[in-house]
């Protein structure tokens, strides 16, 4: 009985560490796309990015980010909420959908995006 409670309870430890590194990640990104700051963009994306058929290093993707993150979609992306979806967390932002994930490290990213727009809630 203890054995079960204890797995329980570092369970439940587990989740919430991992909600509150989300929370940070996010907040981070959020504020990254709020100030339009490239560098930090960059350390919150898994590279190499697919982007328009072509991995792109860091410093592809960072001359790519003003036509990935227009205006619109990183005012988006500073306030739309995330939705849960197979162990990611979404944000849409019409047409794209950007899903973060943490990587193996365990430190949340942004991992790709989906410009088909048909997951779109």
């Amino acid at each position: 009985m203890k054995a079960a409670l204890c797995l329980v309870l570092m369970l439940t430890a587990f989740g919430s560490a991992r909600a509150d590194d989300f929370d940070h990640f996010l907040s981070g990104f959020r504020a990254a796309m709020s100030t339009r700051n490239f560098e930090q963009i960059a350390d919150l994306t898994h590279l190499p990015f697919l982007f328009e058929n072509r991995e792109l290093d860091r410093e592809a993707y960072i001359r790519a980010i003003p036509k990935l993150f227009d205006l619109s979609v990183s005012r988006c992306l500073a306030t739309t909420p995330p939705l849960p979806e197979d162990g990611a967390q979404v944000l849409f932002c019409t047409p794209y959908a950007f899903y973060l994930r943490p990587g193996a490290d365990g430190k949340w990213k942004l991992e790709a995006f989906n410009a088909d727009g048909e997951d779109m809630p």
